[in-house]
């Protein structure tokens, strides 16, 4: 394939989804006691340590995907976040969680289409 859309589609792509997390998880790290005080109000156990590792996820995951570095195992240990997040926070059938639930449902999505390719082969320009 030697069309621009073969390089760019894949780039920008990576660019929207990792600065998404990356965006995020730099907001989660820079308002922890809102993030600890959501999860403490969740009921969910060591609410600091799972908004560090969550915020520190996010933050890595996004710069990864966004530098092309090593994208296939950090877009599956994104898919294992949100997925595991999704089902603890999103219990509620509000249309707002089920709204927030399937956002992050096509998030997965995303990281799973970026997980099955590889990048480096398919930016080889022959």
């Amino acid at each position: 394939m030697n069309r621009p859309s073969a390089f760019y589609a894949p780039l920008i792509g990576r660019i929207l989804v990792g600065g998404y997390f990356l965006w995020t998880g730099i907001q989660e790290i820079l308002n922890l006691p809102f993030a600890v005080s959501m999860l403490a109000l969740a009921g969910l156990p060591q609410p600091t340590l799972l908004a560090v590792f969550a915020g520190t996820v996010m933050t890595v995951g996004g710069i990864a995907l966004v530098a092309d570095y090593r994208t296939q195992p950090f877009a599956w240990a994104l898919v294992a976040y949100l997925l595991v997040s999704s089902l603890t926070l999103f219990t509620n059938a509000t249309p707002s969680h089920v709204q927030l639930f399937l956002q992050s449902m096509a998030i997965v999505g995303g990281l799973l289409f970026i997980a099955s390719c590889n990048p480096t082969k398919q930016r080889a320009v022959k």
